[in-house]
């Protein structure tokens, strides 16, 4: 018995010899209930909206062509909903999507305790194919907003309250997934057992690269 098998197997690289990495032989396989994805893509996309507020909603002090900031809303994610799919062969389909992403602007000159701040959904139409069989979920929740950009493009000034009309430009990378709940049959060398702690750190595993760029 090599000394590659008799040692425990334990999570990260296998182990070298002789300058070439040498993994034991699985001993049993398992069926384990996992999300399988079964297609992916991802896409940059640029998108325009407008937004209409008030200063009883987002305060005062904003002048025309003023900056806006703006983010992805806290505590949530971009999503999406799957409005319709067609066939076009080899379990593929052209799926159209609503894809909703949750905007928060902030105004740079609210004072005085004014909270200055306004929550907002941008939705859009996608259209992508995937191979999605029955029973599969699409999933946009990886998406994330790349830039954010937003400006004051109109000012009505009225007796009662003043309106504002913001212009945002945000480029979204949309990734888009289907995945469905399954149970698969894979090799497995047992449960894992845990090493014991220590006060030194290890080499941890690199983080996967980002889908977009």
């Amino acid at each position: 018995m090599s000394e590659v098998s008799k040692s425990q197997v334990q999570p990260g690289q296998c182990p070298v010899v002789e300058g070439v990495p040498v993994c034991p032989p699985p001993d049993r396989v398992e069926c384990i209930v996992v999300d399988k994805v079964y297609d992916s893509c991802f896409q940059i996309d640029d998108r325009t909206r407008e937004i209409f507020t008030d200063s009883e909603e987002f305060g005062v002090g904003l002048e025309l062509g003023r900056p806006i900031r703006c983010s992805l809303t806290r505590g949530e994610e971009i999503s999406c909903t799957e409005i319709s799919r067609r066939p076009i062969g080899d379990g593929f389909f052209t799926i159209v999507l609503s894809v909703n992403v949750p905007i928060t602007l902030i105004n740079p000159e609210a004072t005085n305790g004014e909270e200055g701040r306004i929550d907002r959904i941008f939705t859009f139409s996608k259209t992508v194919t995937l191979c999605a069989p029955e029973g599969v979920e699409i999933d946009c929740s990886e998406s994330t907003i790349l830039s954010c950009n937003c400006v004051v493009t109109d000012i009505d000034d009225n007796e009662e309250e003043i309106e504002f009309f913001i212009t945002c430009d945000i480029q979204v990378c949309i990734v888009v997934k289907a995945i469905l709940r399954v149970q698969l049959l894979v090799p497995s060398y047992g449960f894992c057992v845990p090493a014991p702690c220590v006060t030194i750190p290890g080499v941890c595993p690199p983080l996967p690269p980002d889908q977009c760029f």
